[in-house]
C-alpha cells in the first residue's frame, strides 16, 4: 500500500521502477525508504521517507508537522525535508497517518561526531545557531504558545478549535502537540486544555491540570479495565496531587498573567536529527519536526547535544584509540562546554545572561516531568525554591 500511495502522489507511471524499504522506527512512527531505482542514490535516482504515524495525538500532530515544515521553508534556509503529500487522518487505505517526504541527503551527525576536531565541531555549532537564530529572528515573534496549522486545514477540521492568528495569514497556531499530553495514552481519555495559550501562566496550568486529570483517571472505579493502566503509579494517585496542587502556588510567583511573545523551538534537535555530508561534514538537514510549535524562551537552553556539566579543569585529549568510558564522557563533555560560548555568540544572546527567574522557570517545568517519577525529589526542589525565595525576598524583582 505504501508503494501504491507513493507511486500515485509522485506521479510514476505504472511500469516504472519503485521500492520500498523498511528504515527505521520510533516511539510513534515506522520510516520507509522510497526509491526510484535500486538503491542508487545519484542526481536521477532521487529518494523520499515514507513515515507511517500512530494515532497517539490524532490530525493534530501530523498536520501541525506538514505546516509547521512548510513554514520554515517559505521563511527561512533552514534545510528541512519538502513534503510531497501527507494524510492527517486514518481514513485512508492504509489505515493511518501518514507523510510522503523528500529524503535529506547526508548521514547523521551521530556517525560522525566522534571523528570531528573541534574547529569542525565549532564550525557546526554555529552554523546550527544560525539556523536557531532565524527561527528566533521570523518576521515578529508568535503571540501565543501552540503549534502551527494551515488556516484551510483547521477551518475543515473543526470550526470550534481556538485558533490564534499569525503575521503569514496562510498559517495560524492552533492546539499544543507534546508528548507531554498524550504519551502513555491515558491522557487522550482525559480533558485536557491544548491551547493555544496567550501566556506562560495558562501553558503550565494546563500541563498540570492534564497531570491532575490523568492521576484521577487512575483513582476511577473502573481503572482497572484499561490496557494502559499502572498499578504503581495510582498507588502514588494521591500524593502526585498533592504536589501538584503545592507547585500551584510556586506557579503563580513565576508566570504572569500577561501576553507574551514566543518562538518556534526544535526541542529533540539531537545529533541523530542533523544531517551532514559524509565527506565534508557540512549540514545538509534537520529532521524529526513532529511535536515542534512556539514556546517560551525560558523553556529551551542549548541544543540537546550541546547539554553536559560544566568542568573546571582542563582535559586531556583522547589518546588514538583511548575507549574508556570515563575519559571519552569526560572529554565530550569537556568539548560541550567549548562549544556552548561559539553558539551562544552566533546565537546572538549569551544564555547565562538570562534572568534568574527564567532559570527557575525552566526548573519548574521539569518537576511537572518529574512528579509521577519522584514525589520526593519534586518536594526537595519545592523545599530549595522556598528556602532560596525567603533569602531574595528583599531584593529586587522578588
Amino acid at each position: 500500500m505504501i508503494e501504491a500511495l507513493s507511486r500515485s502522489h509522485l506521479q510514476l507511471p505504472a511500469d516504472s521502477h519503485l521500492t520500498v524499504t523498511f528504515f527505521s522506527e520510533g516511539a510513534f512512527n515506522k520510516l520507509y525508504v522510497v526509491s526510484t531505482s535500486d538503491g542508487g542514490d545519484g542526481p536521477g535516482f532521487p529518494q523520499y521517507i515514507f513515515r507511517a504515524t500512530s494515532p497517539v495525538e490524532p490530525f493534530y500532530k501530523t498536520a501541525s508537522e506538514v505546516a509547521t515544515l512548510s513554514y520554515i521553508r517559505e521563511h527561512t534556509s533552514v534545510p528541512v525535508p519538502r513534503v510531497i503529500a501527507s494524510s492527517s487522518t486514518a481514513e485512508n487505505d492504509l489505515g493511518c497517518e501518514w507523510i510522503l517526504m523528500e529524503r535529506v541527503p547526508g548521514v547523521s551527525l551521530t556517525d560522525v561526531w566522534s571523528e570531528m576536531d573541534l574547529e569542525t565541531k565549532s564550525r557546526e555549532a554555529k552554523v546550527i545557531a544560525g539556523f536557531l537564530r532565524q527561527l528566533r529572528d521570523i518576521q515578529r515573534p508568535f503571540p501565543a504558545i501552540g503549534n502551527l496549522y494551515f488556516r484551510e486545514d483547521i477551518d475543515a477540521s473543526n470550526g470550534a478549535i481556538r485558533v490564534v492568528p499569525t503575521e503569514d495569514e496562510r498559517y495560524i497556531l492552533g492546539p499544543i502537540v507534546t508528548p507531554y499530553m498524550f504519551a502513555g495514552g491515558r491522557k487522550l481519555r482525559v480533558l485536557r486544555d491544548l491551547g493555544p495559550y496567550s501566556d506562560d501562566a495558562e501553558y503550565v496550568a494546563a500541563l498540570a491540570a492534564a497531570e491532575v486529570e490523568d492521576m484521577k483517571l487512575l483513582q476511577s472505579p473502573d481503572a482497572h479495565s484499561y490496557s494502559d493502566f499502572d498499578e504503581d503509579l495510582a498507588e502514588d494517585a494521591e500524593d502526585i496531587i498533592e504536589v501538584l496542587s503545592e507547585l500551584q502556588t510556586i506557579s503563580t510567583e513565576l508566570f504572569p498573567s500577561h501576553p507574551c511573545h514566543f518562538t518556534l523551538r526544535h526541542h529533540d534537535l539531537s545529533l541523530a536529527n542533523i544531517l551532514v555530508d559524509q565527506t565534508t561534514h557540512k549540514v545538509t538537514g534537520i529532521v524529526d519536526w513532529e511535536c515542534v510549535g512556539t514556546r517560551p524562551s525560558w523553556e529551551g537552553v542549548y541544543p540537546v547535544f550541546l547539554l553536559g556539566p560544566e568542568i573546571q579543569d582542563e582535559v586531556e585529549p583522547l589518546a588514538p584509540g583511548d575507549a574508556d568510558d570515563f575519559r571519552v564522557e569526560r572529554w565530550e563533555n569537556w568539548e560541550k562546554m567549548k562549544l556552548r560560548p561559539v553558539f551562544d555568540r552566533e546565537l546572538g544572546k549569551a544564555h547565562h545572561d538570562l534572568d534568574a527567574r527564567d532559570e527557575i522557570r525552566r526548573e519548574f517545568r521539569e518537576q511537572l516531568d518529574w512528579v509521577a517519577i519522584s514525589q520526593r525529589k519534586v518536594k526537595n526542589w519545592m523545599n530549595g525554591y522556598f528556602e532560596r525565595h525567603r533569602q531574595n525576598q528583599s531584593e529586587a524583582g522578588w
